[in-house]
């Protein structure tokens, strides 16, 4: 016998969210499922500080857009809405005033796994923001000190690399000329 999930809508989200015993919660919504997302560990916060900290640098000296950590949600034209741990969203692409959240994909992002991801989430979320318009995904490792490199494949599909410490990861065509060895983001101290 094949049960049917119930799917979830922004409105759900929303409505969740907004519960009093909910102000200090944060939540997401994949593929239809609303998941409540726990606070980062130090370790996941340095991570993802490692990461941030160049970027930010690099897009505000070169007025490319604006950087953000995870406090900054996306409500993706496929129905998710989710914050990454790390997104760029270009100038050209961001609206003015900047709003409460965005309606868009950014142009890149960056997942940091932690003990609580559920298995296949981080690849999940990559897809949904390539599927969505973001041009790469980062998906960090710490427990294996390697990153998956996502793009989309000319067919749909996902397609990944994996760099590990002693490579150097790219901006490629969004962030030109951005490098970050992999070797720094994994420095905790």
């Amino acid at each position: 016998m094949v049960f049917q999930e119930r799917v979830s809508t922004r409105a759900d989200l929303h409505a969740l969210e907004t519960l009093p015993e909910n102000a200090e919660k944060r939540f997401e919504l994949i593929n239809g499922a609303i998941y409540e997302v726990p606070y980062p560990s130090p370790t996941h916060n340095l991570i993802i500080g490692n990461i941030y900290s160049p970027l930010r640098a690099f897009v505000k000296a070169n007025k490319l857009g604006y950087a953000f950590t995870d406090t900054v949600k996306y409500a993706l034209p496929n129905g998710d809405d989710f914050a990454p741990d790390v997104s760029f969203i270009s100038q050209e692409r961001a609206p003015v005033p900047l709003p409460k959240a965005f309606s868009a994909a950014p142009d890149m992002a960056v997942e940091v796994a932690s003990s609580s991801n559920r298995e296949r989430e981080l690849l999940d979320k990559a897809e949904s923001l390539l599927e969505c318009g973001t041009q790469f995904v980062w998906i960090v490792y710490p427990n294996t000190q390697v990153v998956d490199v996502c793009h989309l494949a000319k067919n749909g599909g996902m397609i990944t690399y994996k760099l590990n410490v002693g490579d150097t990861l790219d901006g490629e065509n969004v962030l030109p000329g951005f490098k970050l060895d992999v070797s720094e983001i994994f420095e905790i101290g």
